[in-house]
């Protein structure tokens, strides 16, 4: 079965239509030039093949390769309906995109509690934090592990499949965040972090190289908008501090039922992504054999993920690594980074400052967050619709730019202003975390590269954010230098989104010139591939 599979795999990929160039690709499937050369286009034919799936050996075996490519192969002979194509999209929305969106809420809850935790005296006695230098230490050194983790993260990833790892992860960030109701002492607080930490490693990176195993790249913005964004947990976490922290018992204070309501709700969505999301389109349960088959083809026909097979993690790596593309994306993430990293963090802090009681500056963190979401929403939606991604960006670096200076010149003058401006730098750069790496996905390829490079993208746009909270040392200055930084570091985002679009539109346009110059016969000579890499002059960028 696994000979005969394989000849079949061999013989289908060299009939590929390779002359089609990926900017193509993303039109409807209907407009495809499609001969199948098997009168069964029904989709269940190699899949009909394969017997009962056998069961992993450990938690931590691979996927079996047997089934993603009889998938894969049904996909490349399967005709289906514009309906189908609709309802297969609708299936994934239902059954995939709650469970992540859920995921990432909780993996939000956690990271930035310590944010609405810190206003509260009691929380600061408890673990010895007396002032603004331990404060940015203790939110800094969570991402030294989170750094450290990414890349090998991912790679783990694509190996035993995201059901498992997302479990792996959500369990063990669940923990370390529940132990932190019952530690006491600063140092107790700084192992625990960078135990958030670890256990976070991945997770954001990997939620992005999952979605484009189900989605066609110009679907991605709008489902990472929908998935990561973290104003709902803003706005969700808000609302729970300004009730939770006038809890009281012999036993708990207000901060620990803060982190005890939020984590425990996050190690049982451990256990529900571990059964009910599934690693890959080929292994959903909730699919019949020929739903599986145009899921893949969907895909397939706009940039063929692969889950088995192709590069190695390390191949990927190097090929990140010498890749200027991937360095411009990491340029963008770590300059908007250093706000996001602190205003998470600040938030609380700042609209306390402006001078309001500790209670109501959390209630008042959560319209900012309600009004990010808005815009993090409409951007996605309309850079989906126009299939840009540049100019989306370089808007909300604009917007956030915009709000910094409000809150460096006026932190003194208005606490009207000031409030208003929290408004454009919470919407502003909460929109660029599904534009810029929904961008980077739909940028690198092949697959093995899209994860490493995600991740590569993520891990060391973070170590800038180690030193992020640093940026907030004048509190006796209403963090005057602090919004300053921010707004130079999200002008210098902008000037490279620019530059990015730029250097894209140009190879795009290099790209075009060398095929138009090659005939037919050299044409021809080009090899017929199962993956487009982003090196090879048919592959057409996104810009």
């Amino acid at each position: 079965m696994m000979t005969r599979t394989s000849e079949m795999s061999q013989s289908l990929s060299q009939r590929l239509d390779v002359e089609k160039r990926p900017s193509n690709l993303s039109e409807p499937y209907n407009s495809l030039p499609h001969t199948p050369s098997s009168p069964d286009c029904s989709g269940v034919t190699y899949q009909g093949e394969l017997g009962a799936r056998p069961k992993r050996q450990h938690f931590f075996s691979a996927l079996d390769s047997n089934y993603a490519e009889a998938v894969n192969l049904d996909a490349e002979t399967v005709v289906y309906t514009l309906e189908e194509d609709t309802r297969i999209k609708r299936k994934i929305d239902n059954r995939v995109l709650p469970l992540i969106i859920c995921s990432f809420i909780f993996n939000q809850f956690d990271r930035t509690n310590i944010g609405n935790a810190h206003i509260i005296p009691a929380f600061n006695e408890n673990f010895g934090i007396t002032d603004n230098n331990k404060w940015t230490l203790a939110l800094s050194i969570f991402y030294v592990g989170y750094c450290l983790l990414e890349i090998p993260a991912n790679v783990l990833q694509r190996h035993i499949g995201a059901n498992r790892f997302f479990f792996l992860s959500l369990t063990f960030w669940g923990l370390s965040s529940l132990s932190i109701v019952y530690a006491k002492g600063y140092a107790a607080l700084l192992v625990l972090r960078v135990l958030l930490g670890i256990g976070e490693a991945g997770f954001y990176a990997g939620v992005i190289y999952y979605l484009s195993f189900w989605y066609k790249r110009h679907e991605l913005a709008m489902r990472i908008s929908l998935c990561m964004t973290a104003t709902y947990s803003g706005a969700i976490g808000g609302l729970l501090a300004f009730g939770l922290v006038r809890a009281h018992t012999p036993l708990l204070d207000g901060w620990q039922f803060l982190y005890l309501v939020e984590a425990i709700p996050t190690i049982i969505m451990a256990f529900v992504t571990l059964f009910f999301l599934p690693a890959f389109p080929f292994s959903a349960s909730f699919f019949t054999p020929r739903e599986k088959a145009i899921a893949q083809a969907r895909v397939n026909r706009d940039h063929r993920p692969q889950s088995h097979g192709g590069m190695t993690g390390w191949q990927g790596f190097k090929a990140v690594v010498i890749d200027p593309n991937a360095w411009m994306f990491m340029s963008i993430y770590a300059s908007f980074n250093v706000g996001v990293a602190t205003i998470s963090y600040f938030l609380p802090t700042l609209i306390n400052d402006l001078g309001f009681t500790a209670i109501n500056a959390q209630g008042l963190t959560v319209a900012p967050y309600v009004l990010g979401w808005g815009m993090v929403v409409l951007q996605a939606w309309h850079s989906d619709k126009t299939r840009e991604r540049g100019w989306h960006i370089i808007v909300s670096c604009l917007i956030s730019f915009v709000g910094y200076i409000i809150l460096a010149t006026s932190a003194r003058k208005s606490v009207g202003a000031s409030y208003f401006a929290l408004f454009l730098v919470v919407g502003g750069l909460y929109s660029l975390f599904p534009l810029v790496m929904s961008w980077a996905a739909n940028t690198l390829s092949p697959t093995s590269k899209r994860g490493v490079g995600t991740a590569f993208i993520v891990s060391i746009s973070n170590t800038v954010s180690i030193a992020s909270p640093q940026i907030y040392f004048d509190p006796e200055d209403d963090y005057v230098k602090g919004h300053a930084i921010s707004a130079g570091c999200l002008f210098l985002s902008m000037l490279m989104a620019f530059a990015l679009r730029t250097r894209l539109s140009w190879l795009n346009k290099r790209n075009a010139q060398r095929l138009s110059g090659m005939s037919e016969d050299e044409k021809a000579l080009l090899p017929a591939v199962n993956e487009m890499d982003d090196q090879d002059p048919r592959y057409v960028f996104m810009i």
